[in-house]
């Protein structure tokens, strides 16, 4: 029997503060100063920190935006505050957060600094529901790339029977998990799709040791969950690093988005599948084509996921 798994939610390692620099071209004029701010743990995680960090040293390598950046690692939750507060103090022309638990501590210091932009990896949604103008949320429509591997599950399923382990039952995930049952129905009406909402990577180490294929969220996790690349197909991922250094570059060109929010999704290469890796010659070409063919649907958008705007499961 085959039954395909997916998790939604990856911790990330405690480790000790600290800081680097990456420096803008030297025939830049005038710079502008990047500063960020980890999530709790080190870059190296091959996860948010990194892929967020990547998207500013992008930034950083595109001469034309004359971009300066450093970094700070968080340890813990209570550095938040002062690993933003130093870039303000240093003046900094922009600080980007890591992750969604940054939320209140970043808004918080964007208040209190209007002349500095602040954004936030996935999420736009804190305790206090105004956003000043000098902050940006990037969001991403997981529902999309859900779909996707809801629909590879799908086809490579011989069993007509897939899974789904998901994170909390808070909106975000909700669109996830009704994307991906969409996206198995959608090339399966009569499929049966079990899902659960839980949090951590036990669903994945279990396909593995049951001899099932399996799939990632969020980031490729065939780097950042090795002990289980024999199963792993591929991952739904969020392109942090695109959205970071689009947002930079909007920063710095006065571009600078309306409304607190900027939207990524698979027009704008903002969502989509990670490599197969170990599975490339086990997916078909012919799984890959009707892959192609959903993405390029839902691109024109005449194929809905049926799950964008989703807040309760039902």
């Amino acid at each position: 029997m085959r039954k395909i798994l997916i998790p939604l939610a990856v911790l990330a390692a405690m480790v000790l503060a600290s800081c680097g620099t990456s420096q803008a071209a030297s025939s830049c004029s005038k710079t502008f100063k990047v500063g960020f701010v980890t999530d709790i743990g080190k870059l190296g995680d091959k996860g948010f920190n990194d892929a967020g960090w990547k998207g500013v040293q992008d930034a950083a390598a595109d001469s034309s935006l004359c971009v300066q950046a450093k970094f700070l690692e968080s340890k813990q939750p209570t550095d938040y505050t002062p690993n933003i507060q130093q870039f303000v103090d240093q003046k900094y022309d922009m600080v980007v957060a890591a992750g969604f638990l940054l939320g209140d501590d970043t808004l918080k210091a964007a208040k209190a600094n209007p002349n500095v932009k602040f954004t936030i990896v996935d999420s736009a949604d804190f305790t206090d529901p105004t956003a000043p103008t000098n902050f940006t949320g990037l969001l991403f429509k997981q529902d999309q790339g859900a779909f996707l591997v809801g629909a590879l599950a799908a086809l490579m399923s011989k069993t007509n029977h897939v899974g789904g382990v998901y994170g909390l039952d808070v909106p975000a995930v909700v669109q996830f998990r009704k994307g991906y049952e969409n996206g198995a129905k959608y090339i399966n009406p009569s499929i049966k799709v079990d899902g659960v909402f839980q949090t951590g990577n036990g669903a994945l180490l279990a396909a593995k040791e049951a001899n099932k294929p399996c799939i990632g969220v969020d980031v490729d996790q065939y780097f950042t969950y090795p002990d289980v690349d024999p199963c792993l197909v591929t991952s739904s991922e969020k392109h942090i690093s695109v959205a970071v250094k689009t947002i930079i570059t909007n920063a710095v060109k006065n571009q600078w988005p309306s409304g607190g929010v900027l939207t990524f999704d698979l027009k704008n290469d903002g969502v989509g599948l990670a490599p197969y890796h170990q599975w490339d010659s086990k997916v078909s070409a012919d799984i890959k084509a009707k892959l192609l063919d959903i993405t390029t649907k839902i691109k024109n958008g005449t194929l809905s996921t049926g799950a964008e705007g989703l807040t309760k499961y039902s």
